[in-house]
């Protein structure tokens, strides 16, 4: 096991690799091209670390001979001096443009490197001409308080702005030749303003959201830096007085999140080069992010939860982890004395040890207000397998023992009543990756060092079966004009696409090699096909990790993929084509309210590999944005009026009611409990059969009027009065047929998306129909220049007609028709459908079977009747 004291006798066992595998190991660099590539990258960061770090030295002593600060600090405190500070308001009725203003009231130093403007309630930027400052002040007026100064001035190391969540850029690199403004008040009652000259145009009603980048080396005495608003009508005449947002106070030195990749570059390269240099660079760091960790996490727990989360138990929980294996890759150093041994070993002691103070983190609550509390939050799987880490890492610690055994009985409880018996961790697609990543190491060292097995363990195994189980279609854009296709994750709720999990399947899969050939086998072909993503990227990453385990040389065997459901997590997949890699569709039916994005009945689709439509994914947590990720706006779902003159956000929510797959036919159906809606219940159907389409059914009870949202990844699109008809990316068209409501209005605008597509944004369009009026749309994908389906309404016998019962046709250019019978009343219904063909009934067994059908109960046999149960729709073609 790990030794965790320096001995000169002995040489020191590592805890990720020994000794003896050092040549391995670089041997892995020289021969596997992608690692290659990524210890490359990881010297570069080093490199351009240790380069910021001279330059802030250089600052530093040059502010020094100009009497600018009291005493010098270290260079690393002025790397990520920056952060990004939200304004977010509501513009009043009446108002059409804002003036903003940055204010630094009270004695002191403040610096201001750039502001950016948000239409937050659709994640759009509003563009300044010169909210960086790259053209100096021009279009700033300059108001300083008495005696102060203001000056353009470099940023120091280059460092540019962090999330108030201290999520660094996985690359680390710094913008070159950015400026900032200096702004310094001599005195208590001083007030300086940079007023910005153009006036901004702005939506009443809508929120906006201001994101100013700021650096207080120390508080100002008696002020802060706020942000200012005037709003003015069309006239240009003010609205009211100037509204401020809360003083910003804390100092902004480097946040230890922001040096914990480099550190972990500067260990890797000890490892490999066995140049002390490195040792001492990867010590430095660690000194400064252990001490850093424990001012903010003693403020954490003093003060409660806060936006600069970095100093909470998942962030600290990750942060440990990382660290010790840090330290543990360079304690054998000459560059590592005794004394800081003791150092780094007390900071981590006591870092641990507030890991299991309740007062700090309440990881003993079963039931939590929120994501942010409790036992089976993710927060509390970082933490305790960071606490695991240290432990296995440090066992000559007093509290090692007992730190292990709480880890291992956290981890047990979450994997027996937390994971879901699909391996699902019930959040997204985001935390099931981040929960995963953070076992992973755990179980790593817990095999490594002690015999443990968890990778064995059926849920786990699950875990890594679910990872594999969500692929989206092999998506060709983003493989680019000259690379192959790459599977995604799908954005869900909390998450984005691009997001690269499966290099956890390569991290895992040699794991798996001998004890589960098979599931490895999965697990690399998924890796490769999703791009065979080897850096950690992301938060907090660990840079061994992606030198240690990637085995690309593996066996690899393609899984089976197809149409599944997912009921603990909510997901709902619907597959076709070559392999079923082709045609993809997730639709959103969850019992779980987790990170709160009101998306219950949303759907994605992938057609020949192109995204068409897609969850708008996930913004930043705390700069200002989230209105539109979160809200209903954002999705492909129904809102309803709330009465003042707005559309509500549905539930958080719902009830899957039924799901069924067959090879011509797959079929979701809903209950959304909106609280606008008597009842609102969705039907969202996968016809196969030679048609490739969705016909997605909404079926509304209530007297409030509606909106049903359509967000298409189009670059145009041409709107008739009953369709729409964009121009997708990849030579794709996505065709809108509204068959319900009649003669809707349509309104057009656009969205933000994540995903680092061509496209930044998505058309958004609207269609707005009346109290208790149902929808039913067409979406049909299909190549340019290719026929669209037609649907069209068949008129219903006298005998059959009846309020809430209709039928359509849906008809191929080459003659192939279906039809679809709703029945959207209280009593089961007999049909016939026009033209006396028999009709066999599409779904789980078809018309002969004794099985209930998608949507209802089989047809007669021969005929071409067929009886429809209350509330249901049927999907039948000719026999």
């Amino acid at each position: 096991m790990s030794s965790s004291y320096k001995s000169a006798a002995e040489i020191r066992p590592f805890a990720c690799y020994d000794h003896n595998q050092l040549g391995e190991i670089r041997s892995r660099i020289e021969r596997i091209p992608a690692v290659t590539r990524e210890y490359a990258r990881q010297r570069e960061l080093s490199e351009q670390f240790t380069a910021r770090e001279a330059e802030a030295r250089e600052y530093v002593r040059q502010q020094l001979a100009g009497h600018d600060v009291r005493e010098a600090v270290a260079p690393l405190q002025w790397l990520g001096v920056f952060r990004v500070e939200p304004f977010v308001f509501k513009v009043p009725a009446g108002a059409a443009q804002l003036k903003l203003s940055v204010q630094v009231q009270g004695r002191g130093v403040a610096r201001i490197g750039g502001v950016r403007l948000t239409h937050s309630q659709l994640g759009l930027p509003v563009q300044l001409g010169n909210g960086s400052f790259r053209q100096g002040l021009d279009g700033w007026t300059q108001v300083p308080g008495t005696g102060s100064t203001i000056r353009l001035e470099q940023l120091p190391g280059g460092g540019s702005g962090l999330q108030p969540s201290g999520v660094t850029p996985a690359d680390g690199a710094a913008e070159e030749g950015v400026r900032c403004v200096y702004i310094r008040n001599e005195a208590e009652d001083s007030l300086t303003v940079l007023r910005y000259e153009e006036l901004l145009p702005v939506r009443a009603g809508d929120h906006y959201g201001i994101q100013t980048e700021l650096s207080l080396e120390t508080p100002l005495v008696n002020g802060g830096v706020c942000t200012g608003v005037v709003f003015l009508d069309a006239a240009g005449q003010p609205l009211g007085e100037e509204r401020l947002s809360p003083l910003f106070k804390r100092h902004t030195l480097t946040n230890w999140a922001y040096l914990l990749e480099a550190a972990g570059a500067d260990a890797n390269l000890y490892m490999v080069t066995g140049e002390e240099q490195y040792a001492g660079l990867a010590k430095r760091k660690l000194q400064y992010m252990l001490a850093d960790m424990r001012q903010g996490m003693d403020i954490f727990r003093r003060d409660g939860w806060h936006d600069d989360d970095t100093y909470g138990a998942v962030h600290i929980g990750r942060g440990i982890a990382a660290i010790s294996v840090i330290y543990d890759q360079i304690a054998a150093s000459t560059a590592v004395s005794g004394e800081d041994s003791e150092t780094l070993l007390a900071d981590l002691r006591y870092i641990a040890a507030m890991m299991m103070d309740t007062a700090y983190y309440r990881f003993d609550l079963p039931t939590f207000p929120d994501e942010k509390g409790g036992m089976r939050s993710n927060w509390n799987a970082d933490r305790a397998t960071g606490l695991g880490v240290y432990a296995l890492l440090f066992p000559q610690e007093p509290e090692s023992a007992a730190y292990l055994e709480h880890a291992r009985s956290v981890i047990d409880w979450q994997l027996a009543e937390v994971v879901d018996d699909d391996g699902a961790w019930p959040e997204n697609v985001r935390y099931h990756g981040a929960v995963l990543h953070r076992y992973f190491l755990f179980f790593a060292l817990l095999k490594r060092l002690t015999g443990t097995d968890y990778f064995g363990q059926a849920k786990v195994k699950a875990m890594y079966r679910f990872l594999l189980g969500i692929v989206t279609a092999e998506d060709v854009i983003q493989g680019g004009p000259d690379g192959p296709p790459v599977l995604l994750t799908p954005a869900v709720g909390d998450a984005n696409v691009q997001e690269k999990w499966f290099r956890l399947l390569g991290y895992a899969a040699p794991f798996y090699a001998e004890e589960d050939p098979q599931l490895a086998a999965e697990m690399v072909w998924t890796w490769k096909h999703g791009g065979a993503p080897v850096q950690d990227t992301g938060a907090f990453p660990l840079p061994v990790v992606a030198l240690l385990y990637p085995q690309p040389e593996l066996p690899e065997q393609m899984p089976e993929l197809r149409s599944v459901h997912y009921p603990g997590i909510g997901y709902v997949i619907f597959r076709s084509g070559e392999q079923n890699l082709q045609h993809y569709a997730i639709y959103e039916a969850s019992p779980l309210t987790y990170h709160a994005h009101h998306d219950e009945g949303h759907f994605s689709i992938w057609a020949n590999g192109v995204p068409l439509t897609l969850d708008a994914g996930t913004g930043g947590y705390y700069n200002g944005d989230r209105h539109w990720y979160v809200s209903g706006a954002a999705h492909n779902i129904v809102q309803f009026a709330d009465g003042s003159g707005g559309y509500a956000d549905g539930p958080l929510k719902s009830v899957c009611r039924e799901v069924s797959f067959a090879e011509e036919l797959d079929y979701a159906r809903s209950l959304i409990p909106d609280v606008h809606a008597d009842e609102y219940e969705r039907h969202f159907l996968y016809i196969k059969a030679g048609f490739d389409a969705y016909l997605v059914w909404d079926r509304i009870r209530g007297t409030a009027d509606s909106v049903w949202n359509l967000h298409t990844l189009s670059s145009g699109a041409e709107l008739a009065e009953q369709a729409i008809d964009a121009a997708g990316l990849g030579g794709m068209r996505l065709h809108a047929q509204i068959a319900e409501p009649l003669r809707p209005a349509v309104t057009a605008g656009e969205g933000a998306a994540g995903g680092a597509y061509p496209l930044a944004a998505q058309q958004h369009f609207r269609v707005h129909g009346r109290a208790g009026e149902d929808y039913v749309v067409l979406l049909h994908p299909h190549a340019e220049g290719t026929p669209e389906l037609r649907l069209e309404p068949l008129e219903l016998e006298p005998t059959d007609a009846a309020d809430g019962v209709r039928l359509y046709k849906l008809s191929r250019a080459d003659g192939g028709w279906c039809v679809a019978a709703l029945n959207g009343t209280g009593e089961t219904r007999r049909v016939r459908v026009p033209g006396g063909a028999a009709l066999r009934v599409l779904g789980a067994g078809g018309a002969a079977a004794e099985a209930e059908p998608a949507g209802g109960s089989a047809a007669d046999a021969a005929s071409d009747s067929l009886i429809l149960e209350p509330g249901s729709i049927r999907i039948a073609v000719p026999q």
